[in-house]
């Protein structure tokens, strides 16, 4: 009997096996567990020989030419209810299925796991908050010296009294208003599709977008990524900035042109950046957000928490048995759950 390949894409932290229940498995199933990204050129000849690919955080990209060199390749598991890392009518066409660890989009209650109603804000607003106070306090730069045998260097910058700017005022952006009040900041925002109304309820300012340049303190980037928000912010708009002022991202890394955000920081025209999300992940080996000083940096964990992964895990766990018995669950049929591929 020939071995089923099973084959767990990112798992960075090293809980895959640990937090999800493969005991269901039948005995003709081997696992691999990937701790690190496979570089986007190798992909094919790794996985060639797996039937089943769980991409966990959809960091790897599976277009045409990737199924296409994939003929072992007959499940895909998402954590979520999809994936736009997927070439959907490649798949389909193919017949590889595609199981998520949520219920589809005509289910009222539908959303990615981990995304529940909880008290608070949501975990990436948090993180937004996290990095604006590490690079406002200086907090990654002290921590530096201090553990180099050095001591002060440089002025905390206050945020009260400062303008805070919302890149997008949707469900993330939206919540960052509370914590801006609190903090004594006025707030404005700006997207293509904002409203009066929209800003009317959270208390906020609607400006335009130039407006919303040259008067932030700390930009929040909170839209969501598509082909017409890429590069939303290139070199003629960060030049538009106060000098010293902070820009965050915790949405997605094209949305703001990366050469134009190094050349704005290194120039020190920007004060900092704190950046969850990136061009490229993992952030590759030498890349200058690695080395600038006025830069904080996340591994894209805005979202995560180990509730979300506990969940996630058992359920992913859970469709890769079933699927092994037979019997699939949480596969993905709906065509609104199947959308294109996220622009790289």
């Amino acid at each position: 009997m020939s071995v089923r390949k099973i084959a767990i894409l990112d798992d960075y932290i090293g809980v895959a096996l640990e937090y999800g229940d493969w005991s269901a498995l039948p005995g003709d199933a081997e696992i691999t567990v990937y701790r690190e990204a496979i570089p986007p050129e190798r992909l094919v000849a790794e996985l060639a020989g797996y039937e089943v690919v769980v991409i966990t955080q959809q960091r790897a990209r599976f277009p045409r030419a990737v199924l296409e060199g994939l003929p072992s390749l007959k499940l895909l598991v998402c954590n979520g209810r999809t994936s736009n890392v997927v070439d959907h009518q490649a798949r389909i066409e193919r017949g590889i299925l595609l199981c998520g660890t949520a219920e589809t989009s005509r289910d009222a209650a539908a959303r990615p796991v981990g995304h529940a109603v909880r008290p608070g804000l949501p975990a990436p607003s948090e993180m937004a908050w996290a990095l604006i106070f590490a690079v406002a306090k200086r907090t990654g730069v002290e921590d530096r010296v201090i553990r180099a045998g050095g001591w002060q260097t440089g002025f905390p910058v206050p945020l009260g009294g400062k303008t805070l700017g919302l890149l997008g005022a949707g469900h993330l952006g939206g919540a960052m208003v509370p914590v801006a009040k609190a903090l004594g900041m006025d707030v404005i925002a700006w997207s293509q599709n904002l409203t009066r109304e929209r800003c009317a309820e959270l208390g906020v300012t609607k400006v335009t977008k130039d407006e919303l340049l040259s008067s932030a303190d700390v930009l929040g980037v909170f839209l969501v990524f598509s082909e017409r928000s890429r590069n939303t912010l290139r070199a003629e708009d960060l030049a538009m900035m106060k000098k010293g002022a902070i820009v965050v991202n915790i949405s997605r890394g094209p949305i703001i042109e990366e050469r134009a955000l190094i050349e704005a920081l290194r120039s020190g025209h920007l004060g900092g950046a704190g950046l969850d999300v990136f061009d490229r992940e993992p952030l590759p080996a030498g890349h200058p957000f690695r080395s600038l000083d006025n830069v904080v940096v996340t591994p894209h964990v805005g979202y995560v928490t180990e509730e979300l992964f506990r969940t996630a895990w058992q359920r992913m766990a859970q469709d890769v048995a079933a699927y092994l018995a037979g019997s699939p669950i949480r596969v993905v049929t709906d065509p609104a759950d199947c959308p294109p591929m996220a622009p790289q």
